[in-house]
């Protein structure tokens, strides 16, 4: 089957459904969801977004909050441009009907996060990221423009002579193989946080976007830098790890070792509410220092209730599993959190393929550099993905290509495919975390190549055999990814930023 749309945009969180919402105006567009619409990486997202907005902050503050938490490989234009967006960017999403937390004085409630100098953070409650997914949602379906194609997994870019002109999709609820021509196309897959053995991202996030650029010989850069989130709720045996918000540090709970100490003002002058980066590994340090499973966040001290009024969902998932935050330690460990590198763009969200283009966290715009400033990451899809539609509806009409004939498919070997990428999937996920998560070492990092080319062959026996099997599609691309981010970090001798090598006595990482 063969689709035709003026913009497809893979991905419905906040910057597929920022730049959706803009093409619309100008013609149709259908938006490709592998799961349902809502089920994104945005939904996930708790603490909120940043924004210059208070009469003590400035445009200035925000440029070097960002430029120091990203150790200085920040393309300031872009974080300049991002930052001076930020006041229109919240305006919008006011207008499409996200209704922020206000203060006693009828203003937006400003919450603060670790690296920010002022109190710049919009807010609803610890579910920010849900509130604006549901309302772009919504506003996508009343929309006539926009088409949602939900449960839909993109294959492969179709392109020609360095041109995108569209993409193949797997229609997850019949196997049926469809070719969508556009004339733009927008990626907005998200991270690739389940390449990690343990990560705060949701199943969905297995970087197939990037992948997909990849083998179409896009242009990535800074991969090496992956950010690890110090706080996330140890809960062994559970499914998936739920993230404990920055933002309940912002408020003043602490970090703290079994005994109850407090340990990171001696790793930093902000504390507990120091850059991501360096709160991940002073907790990865003393774990491993006291053979403990985890450390623990104290919020006993706040005023009572604001931890139950500030952060409902955050309190409710704690007293299921048996906590209450308002009397216990809340244990928490490190996990992989946000993919700072990705598809080199401009300001425009334009990658190296023309008509391809790139935006939220699968992009690197340049503003997140060696590590992210919380809170910035809605802020740089909304921004972004404004930019990159604005940009795609002026390009000239007229591409037009036909794909190749596709192979005959045949879904008789999908079970033992399905069986056989799981595990690739769970080997490697384990490989990543050992030697390619917080702290590295060069001979780490060289024996992880080597596995991860062994399991590409594994695989690769199913490929002609099962192309309709979702678990084969999304383990090979995260083979892709880790083959991405190994061979970056090698690249990459010092430590900075998100990328820590820990040197080893018997290597020089000089050269």
């Amino acid at each position: 089957m063969t689709l035709k749309y003026d913009f497809v945009v893979l991905g419905s969180g906040i910057a597929g459904l920022t730049f959706a919402l803009h093409a619309a105006t100008y013609g149709t567009v259908a938006v490709v969801c592998k799961a349902g619409a809502t089920e994104t990486n945005t939904a996930y997202a708790q603490g909120g977004i940043a924004a210059v907005l208070g009469a003590y902050d400035s445009f200035e503050q925000h440029v070097q909050d960002t430029l120091t938490a990203g150790a200085g490989l920040c393309n300031e234009a872009a974080v300049r441009y991002m930052v001076e967006q930020a006041p229109q960017a919240i305006g919008w999403l006011q207008a499409q009907g996200v209704l922020f937390d206000k203060s006693d004085s009828r203003q937006l409630a400003l919450g603060l996060e670790g690296g920010h100098s002022r109190h710049r953070i919009a807010h609803v409650k610890d579910h920010t990221g849900l509130s604006i997914q549901q309302v772009l949602v919504q506003a996508a379906r009343h929309q006539p423009n926009i088409t949602l194609l939900e449960h839909h997994l993109g294959i492969d870019l179709l392109t020609e002579n360095q041109v995108c002109y569209g993409v193949e999709v797997l229609d997850l609820k019949n196997g049926a193989i469809k070719t969508i021509l556009a004339g733009a196309v927008a990626l907005a897959t998200g991270g690739s946080g389940r390449v990690y053995q343990h990560t705060t991202n949701p199943a969905i996030a297995t970087g197939d976007g990037l992948a997909m650029a990849c083998r179409a010989d896009a242009e990535v850069t800074n991969m090496e830098f992956f950010q690890f989130h110090p706080t996330a709720l140890y809960e062994p045996g559970a499914k998936d790890t739920f993230l404990v918000s920055e933002a309940l540090r912002g408020a003043g709970a602490e970090l703290v070792l079994p005994d109850g100490n407090r340990f990171m003002h001696r790793h930093h002058p902000l504390g507990s509410l120091a850059p991501r980066d360096v709160v991940a590994r002073a907790v990865y340090e003393q774990m491993q220092l006291l053979n403990s499973p985890c450390l623990y966040l104290d919020a006993r001290h706040l005023p009572k209730g604001k931890v139950q009024k500030q952060f409902p969902f955050i309190t409710t998932k704690c007293k299921s599993i048996g906590i209450d935050p308002v009397n216990d330690l809340i244990p928490v460990v490190p996990a992989a959190h946000y993919q700072c590198g990705g598809l080199q763009t401009d300001l425009h969200g334009q990658t190296s393929l023309a008509r391809l283009y790139a935006i939220g966290e699968v992009a690197c715009t340049g503003v997140h550099g060696a590590n992210r400033l919380a809170s910035n990451s809605l802020l740089e899809g909304v921004v972004f993905g404004k930019s990159a539609a604005v940009h795609a509806v002026r390009l000239p009409k007229g591409v037009s290509y036909l794909p190749d004939n596709q192979e005959s498919i045949t879904s008789e070997s999908i079970p033992a495919a399905m069986r056989t990428a799981a595990s690739i999937k769970q080997q490697l996920q384990h490989l990543m975390w050992e030697h390619a998560g917080i702290v590295r070492t060069v001979q780490g990092l060289q024996q992880a190549i080597r596995r991860v080319e062994a399991l590409k062959q594994q695989l690769q026996p199913t490929h002609n055999l099962a192309p309709t099997c979702q678990g084969r599609i999304e383990t090979k691309n995260l083979l892709t990814v880790a083959e991405i981010i190994l061979k970056a970090c090698l690249s990459r001798t010092e430590s900075i930023g998100g990328h820590y090598m820990e040197q080893v006595p018997e290597l020089t990482l000089s050269h």
